[in-house]
């Protein structure tokens, strides 16, 4: 019995030498990258999971300017997959900027109702409808949005035939980093 025991024992631990277990190998090794650049050096990027979100996901806290159009009403966006909202509009000005954010499904801002659905949502494709209600409990109008990034800019177009080309941007948002006399923070505001 003794012997067996002595026999067994040895067989394990053999076995323990034999493999070769490295549990850590890949940590940080294929990091996260968000379009913007920033690695999250805490998240291995999953290739096998998805997520619900892959143009959120991809342009998740990626700023974006009109420099064409820079005095348009919101000259500026950022795109975000973990706040609140999915898409912040900014309209940064000496006198008066302005700050304002949608999120999905049922918004509701001094008694306006509106609702957005995703309709389409792929890595560098986003589309979404914009039902506005006003104060009534029907739709008055639909407005569809595309958002797509190719060759790096960001190209804007809706069902009102508007169209504009975003420009990566390295802005800072901060409130305390504005050079302005008075900011109007609007539904779903974020600010950095």
């Amino acid at each position: 019995m003794k012997k067996l025991f002595i026999a067994l024992l040895c067989i394990l631990l053999s076995s323990c030498f034999k493999t070769d277990i490295r549990q850590y190998e890949t940590w940080n090794l294929d990091p996260f990258t968000k379009a913007s650049g920033y690695q999250v050096n805490r998240l291995q990027r999953q290739y096998n999971v998805f997520n619900g979100t892959r143009f959120l996901s991809k342009h998740d806290d990626t700023m974006w300017a009109d420099t064409d159009n820079y005095y348009s009403d919101f000259s500026d966006i950022k795109f975000e997959r973990h706040g609140p909202v999915f898409i912040s509009f900014f309209n940064i000005d000496n006198e008066v900027s302005y700050c304002k954010g949608w999120k999905k499904d049922e918004n509701i801002y001094d008694g306006i109702k509106w609702n957005i659905t995703f309709k389409r949502d792929e890595e560098d494709v986003f589309w979404f409808d914009y039902d506005y209600y006003g104060t009534s409990q029907e739709i008055e109008y639909t407005i569809s949005y595309k958002y797509e990034v190719i060759d790096g800019l960001l190209h804007f177009s809706n069902s009102e035939d508007q169209l504009f080309i975003f420009h990566p941007s390295d802005k800072n948002y901060s409130k305390g980093l504005i050079d302005t006399d008075k900011i109007i923070e609007l539904e779903g505001c974020l600010f950095l």
